[in-house]
């Protein structure tokens, strides 16, 4: 009988060991991503007096050439249904990426409407040398106030 259980617990461990995982950190999602991007999260907030706020960043896998975010897509809840908002550009935010960082962390704002939800779709990017990923995350829904 041990004969047979401990290489079953080694290979569950072993196998274990592989998986790749999501997991959640407050309100981030931080999933593990490439060989470019090892990690992104977004948090949006609501601050009152119809602002919003998008904290956001990205980890790349050592020192990346460029980093960070190339837009983010609002959408707003109406009528029960999503709908298109607003998406804000990383070429009208020089703020939205890092060079020769290995991270790049900032934040956004945008004014909504009190009583209507809004999520957020950030997208972000990494470059080193000729190669690049690209990925995305969705926020939580939170209500402007």
């Amino acid at each position: 009988m041990k004969r047979k259980l401990i290489p079953t617990l080694l290979a569950l461990v072993m196998l274990l060991g592989l998986v790749n995982t999501t997991y959640a950190v407050d309100n981030q999602v931080v999933p593990y991503a490439s060989s470019y991007l090892e990690s992104y999260y977004v948090t949006l907030s609501a601050k009152g007096n119809d602002k919003m706020l998008i904290s956001m960043g990205v980890e790349g896998i050592g020192v990346q050439d460029k980093i960070g975010v190339t837009h983010i897509d609002i959408e707003e809840k109406a009528n029960g249904g999503w709908s298109y908002f607003d998406t804000l550009y990383s070429v009208d935010h020089d703020d939205f990426f890092a060079y020769n960082s290995r991270n790049y962390g900032g934040t956004a704002t945008f004014y909504g409407t009190p009583g209507l939800s809004y999520r957020v779709t950030v997208h972000v990017y990494a470059r080193k040398g000729t190669g690049s990923d690209t990925g995305s995350i969705v926020s939580y829904t939170v209500e402007c106030k």
